[in-house]
């Protein structure tokens, strides 16, 4: 059971990572958004200054723009939220597809040996290849074909 679980948490870390950069990102984009809507122009002069507060504290904004009901980060937290359940769902399903029995193949496919190939697929000498490939042509059209050969 312990192992179970230790298993799922192990799987489910890169998730969480990318949920936190997705958030952390989030806090990021919606200061920007809010310094343009202050500072319109002279952006440019904060820009630095917020990035540098905002990268330093991100606990702290996340908060501060979710109890003032920010629109930005609300809307990029859930899009956040819904693309990593989304990964990691289409993941998972991804992964039930590929499983099969503990052999080493994918389906009915199986491993041949040396003697199922010369048994199964080098049957025919070149003598009969080429005897086959000949009958299979029709005359005239390679008559046609040596014609134009020659006019050139």
């Amino acid at each position: 059971m312990a192992e179970k679980i230790f298993t799922g948490v192990k799987k489910s870390i890169p998730y969480l990572i990318m949920l936190l950069v997705g958030l952390y990102l989030a806090i990021l984009l919606t200061a920007l958004i809010l310094a343009l809507a202050e500072y319109k122009l002279q952006i440019t002069d904060h820009f630095t200054a917020i990035l540098k507060q905002v990268s330093l504290r991100p606990v702290h904004y996340y908060m501060l723009y979710l109890t003032q009901k920010q629109p930005p980060l609300i809307i990029i937290s859930i899009v956040t939220v819904l693309y990593t359940l989304y990964f990691g769902l289409k993941r998972q399903s991804k992964s039930k597809e590929w499983k099969t029995a503990n052999t080493d193949t994918h389906g009915s496919a199986t491993w041949g040996n040396v003697k199922d190939l010369l048994t199964q697929y080098f049957t025919i000498n070149s003598k009969d290849l080429s005897t086959q490939f000949n009958k299979s042509l029709k005359q005239e059209t390679l008559k046609k074909l040596q014609a134009k050969g020659e006019e050139k």
